[in-house]
């Protein structure tokens, strides 16, 4: 951690202390918040999302498959 300090006004001092809220965690959260995410957070994201497309495909090829043999390979053919 690197500490730093900062300069407030009387009026927000007085507000911070009618909260109870601890200054550092404040300004640590709204700076979070400006920055987005890390690199680490979106690369964890991005194996999340990778995890569940996998899911979600494995699902509908077997619900495809389970189309196809009540249906027929060529049903679409068929019709035509």
């Amino acid at each position: 951690m690197d500490r730093k300090n900062i300069t407030i006004r009387e009026d927000q001092s007085e507000w911070i202390a009618a909260r109870g809220v601890n200054l550092s965690r404040f300004v640590q959260e709204r700076l979070d918040e400006e920055m987005g995410p890390s690199d680490d957070e979106l690369a964890e994201a991005y194996r999340e999302n990778a995890e569940n497309a996998r899911q979600m495909n494995e699902e509908w090829s077997n619900v495809s498959t389970e189309a196809n043999q009540h249906l027929g390979e060529n049903s679409l053919e068929d019709n035509s």
